[in-house]
């Protein structure tokens, strides 16, 4: 007995694990921590070294170190990383295989006994059985639920460089847009005092006073409309670094040749559409889904066979010494494995399905943003075009007013006209380049600019910089 209840008590102290502290959430220090980042946090400043970027602060900021300061910063990729460790651990929780039952059942008689020992001692050891094929099924599934974790983790690194660079991108078309219609509402307004000189001098009608000053209210308000966007633009790229507002004061973003993007002829169809229906990371958690529903249906078709369970034991019957084994056996009374089987076949013909789908969702957004990045190219291009003939049209007619052949108020229209077209330019610019975005999103991988930051990958989910910075950063 002794003996016993020792190698019970070894295997009690074998099975314990350690339970890692969680503490509750310090909202108070999480805000303060939240309102004190900034761009020359010496981790920040770490991972830039690592991956060959500047350091400083004050040097301007192009697309990638925004991405790297958005990999850093974000809190959803650090909810991404421990989402993804949350699935690999399940994973392996899943993969475990149920662990042997001891029983113990002694007994005592108290009355009749004619033999020395009144103990009658039975321990016997439960030893469920693996159905056929259920030990390499469950590792299958565990290795395909812990890909689909790496690969939404990937995806949510992707997702955050998506953010980041659009929010660049929108701000810095802001800021241009803003600063064009100041100059058009400084041109509307200066024609408007020169057509009030005109009618105060009997030059001009009141009709035109009143059409000068609509123009000049209208280009105001545009101004005022673009400075709200221009604001909520820069908002939005903190939000998406995730640092708080002041802390791109006096930060020179910059994105080199933003007026250049790439026209559509020198994308190259093929590879791209290989890109998009192979390579995305979705589609590969899709695809891992359907491995992990392959292996449930390995899993279900081994329970064709009974389950069973050995108990081999030893009794010590008052004084005599016993060996026995038993065997469990289900029996299939009430129903076999046929509905569990075509439960996880349908299961797997669904994530079947569910990569076919997403794989012609793929290919038909990709001729979307394909044909939606040439049509706003082309316009684009036209946009430029028409600003090109306004501003000959308003050089021309500054040179015919400096010969006294036109007035100063012809010459403020013709400016004017010409600061429009370069406003539609920049809007058509706008369009033109979230269609690009558009393009790289379907794609999952930046076209343009060129990037030196190596991609999210199932391999490497999570790049450098979120490894051990994002912990430390959070």
């Amino acid at each position: 007995m002794r003996t016993a209840l020792s190698a019970l008590l070894t295997l009690s102290v074998a099975a314990c694990a350690s339970v890692p502290s969680s503490p509750v959430p310090d909202l108070q220090h999480q805000a303060q921590a939240l309102q004190t980042r900034r761009l020359d946090d010496p981790g920040l400043v770490a991972a830039e070294a690592r991956l060959h970027l500047p350091t400083s602060a004050d040097v301007t900021w192009t697309p990638d170190r925004v991405t790297v300061a958005a990999w850093y910063f974000d809190p959803t990729l650090a909810q991404a990383r421990d989402t993804a460790q949350r699935a690999e651990a399940d994973a392996a929780l899943a993969a475990q295989r149920a662990n042997p039952t001891l029983q113990l059942s002694p007994e005592k008689a108290i009355s009749g006994l004619d033999v020395a020992s009144p103990w009658t001692i039975g321990a016997s050891l439960l030893l469920p059985l693996l159905h056929p094929g259920e030990s390499a099924a469950r590792r299958d599934i565990a290795a395909a639920h812990t890909e689909q974790a790496r690969d939404r983790a990937a995806l949510a690194v992707w997702r955050s460089r998506a953010r980041a660079v659009t929010a660049l991108r929108e701000v810095l078309l802001a800021r241009r847009a803003q600063a064009l219609a100041q100059t058009v509402a400084i041109a509307q307004a200066s024609y408007l005092d020169g057509v009030r000189r005109r009618v105060a001098a009997g030059a001009s009608s009141r009709d035109a006073e009143l059409a000068a000053e609509l123009a000049a209210q209208g280009a105001a308000a545009d101004l005022a409309n673009r400075t709200a966007q221009r604001i909520a633009a820069e908002h939005a790229l903190a939000g998406a670094i995730g640092v708080p507002w002041s802390a791109l004061n006096g930060v020179p973003l910059v994105w080199p040749q933003l007026d250049a993007p790439p026209p559509p002829a020198a994308l190259p169809t093929g590879a791209l559409a290989q890109a998009a229906a192979w390579n995305r990371l979705d589609l590969a958690a899709l695809l891992a889904q359907y491995r992990a529903s392959a292996a449930r249906l390995r899993l279900a078709a081994g329970t064709r066979y009974p389950t069973t369970a050995v108990a081999p034991g030893y009794i010590y019957d008052q004084g005599q010494r016993k060996f026995g084994f038993g065997v469990d056996i289900e029996l299939p009374l009430f129903h076999g494995a046929g509905a569990r089987i075509r439960a996880a076949a349908a299961a797997c013909d669904e994530a079947a399905a569910a990569v076919q789908a997403r794989q012609a969702q793929i290919l038909n957004a990709l001729d979307a943003a394909r044909a939606d990045y040439t049509a706003r190219y082309a316009a684009w291009q036209r946009t430029l075009d028409a600003a090109a003939a306004a501003h000959q049209t308003a050089a021309h007619a500054r040179v015919q007013r400096r010969a006294g052949q036109m007035d100063r108020g012809r010459e403020t229209i013709a400016e004017v006209a010409a600061a429009h077209t370069d406003l539609a330019a920049v809007d058509a610019l706008g369009a033109t380049l979230n269609a690009l975005g558009q393009l790289e999103d379907v794609l999952q991988r930046p076209l343009w600019p060129a990037s030196t930051l190596a991609p999210p990958s199932t391999a490497n989910p999570l790049p450098s910089s979120s490894l051990t910075e994002t912990a430390h950063a959070h």
